[in-house]
């Protein structure tokens, strides 16, 4: 749901082409330093003709986010709540708190939609509340999920998490036995094994640092990683 100033195509029986619409992503706030910063930036580099939907839930709450957007785009067409199920509570209250807000001040106009863990179960009463889109993705699967999410927590060595995330670089350590992960041990709390680090730099400011895997060990390692893993729910 990232907004881009490109057009994009789709292929199918023919190939056409479409306006790029979206929203932008938390790493847009995170790396400019804060919302007014990225909302103002939205609006001054944002091609006039896509739709401004501003994402308001990086640091601050949504209510405060939502009128720092309207204040910092003029031509705001809506807003998004990405908010995390572990940060929400009552995620239709807080959908009410901005819709009267944006209305008390004059900005009717202005859509609320939502994303984050949104299923058929969740989307009637945020409906309800007046929500008037939805980005769904994880409960389109036809499959249980783990949900995860990948998010900036550091940049230049400066800590810069958004809300419900834990800011600063992590040492984190994986053992290689029964594949525990774990922050800053040496040894798996659980079978003893010495801790190796989960993850490899294979990429420094867009050099090569580590060569890369080939596809053959992937595969290897992907068929270990599934045997080893239970079926049980």
């Amino acid at each position: 749901m990232t907004a881009a100033s490109a057009t994009v195509f789709v292929i199918g029986p023919a190939v056409s082409w479409l306006a790029a619409m979206g929203t932008m992503p938390h790493a847009l706030v995170i790396v400019m330093g804060g919302p007014r910063e990225a909302f103002a930036a939205v609006h001054k580099y944002l091609e006039a003709k896509i739709p401004r939907i501003a994402l308001v839930d990086t640091y601050y709450d949504e209510k405060t986010e939502a009128l720092l957007a309207v204040e910092a785009i003029p031509d705001l067409r809506g807003v998004r709540l990405d908010t995390p199920a572990s940060r929400r509570g009552n995620f239709a209250a807080i959908v009410r708190e901005v819709r009267w807000e944006l209305d008390l001040r004059g900005h009717k106009d202005v859509q609320i939609f939502v994303s984050g863990s949104v299923d058929e179960k969740s989307i009637p009463a945020l409906l309800a509340a007046g929500v008037d889109g939805f980005g769904v993705g994880t409960s389109l699967s036809n499959a249980p999920t783990i949900d995860f999410a990948m998010d900036i927590v550091e940049v230049e060595g400066r800590p810069a998490a958004k809300r419900g995330k834990f800011g600063g670089r992590k040492d984190l350590q994986r053992c290689p036995k029964d594949g525990m992960y774990e922050i800053g041990v040496k040894t798996c709390p659980a079978c003893g094994t010495k801790m190796t680090a989960a993850y490899t730099q294979y990429l420094d400011r867009g050099r090569i640092s580590e060569p890369l895997p080939t596809l053959d060990s992937i595969r290897n390692r992907t068929k270990r990683e599934v045997e080893r893993a239970s079926l049980e729910p």
